[in-house]
C-alpha cells in the first residue's frame, strides 16, 4: 500500500493542482458575480462588461478540463479585478475627500492629535515619565546558589 502511495505521488500531485486552480477560478467567477451585485452601480459599464465578459471566459475554460487554460483565464479576470478595484477606491476617496473623511466612510486623521493634547501630569519618580525604550516582557529566573 505504500509503494502504490508512492509510485502515485506525482499523479496525486498534479491532480491536487488540477483541483486546486478549478476551484480557485469558480470562486473568482461567484466573487466577481457578487461584486457586480453589490456594487454595480459604483463600477463604469466598460469595466463591468469587461468583468462579465472575464467571468464568462472563466466559466467555460471551466467546462474544460485544459487546466492551463483555467489558469489562463482566471489570471485574465484577476487582472481586470484590479482594474476596478482601484477604480472603485480612488472614486470612494474622491467621495471622501469630498465630504472631508478618509476613505471607507471613517473621519480623517485629527490634526490636533499630539500637539496639545491633554494628558494626566506625572509625577517626579512616576514610570510613566521616564521613557527608557520599548518594555520588554521577560520573566526572571533566580538561580539556587549553594
Amino acid at each position: 500500500m505504500k509503494r502504490d502511495a508512492e509510485s502515485n505521488a506525482e499523479q496525486d500531485k498534479q491532480r491536487r493542482e488540477e483541483v486546486e486552480t478549478k476551484n480557485k477560478a469558480d470562486n473568482a467567477v461567484y466573487q466577481t458575480e457578487k461584486m457586480l451585485a453589490d456594487n454595480g452601480d459604483k463600477i463604469s459599464d466598460e469595466n463591468k462588461s469587461k468583468l462579465e465578459s472575464a467571468a464568462n471566459d472563466v466559466k467555460e475554460a471551466l467546462k474544460g478540463t485544459d487546466s492551463a487554460a483555467i489558469q489562463t483565464a482566471a489570471d485574465k479576470l484577476n487582472e481586470i479585478w484590479q482594474a476596478v478595484s482601484t477604480e472603485l477606491y480612488q472614486s470612494a476617496a474622491a467621495q471622501a475627500g469630498a465630504e472631508g473623511g478618509a476613505p471607507g466612510g471613517a473621519p480623517g486623521p485629527d490634526p490636533t492629535a499630539g500637539a496639545g493634547a491633554e494628558e494626566p501630569a506625572a509625577e517626579e519618580g512616576d514610570s510613566a515619565s521616564d521613557d527608557k525604550g520599548p518594555i520588554i516582557d521577560a520573566e526572571v529566573v533566580e538561580e539556587k546558589k549553594d
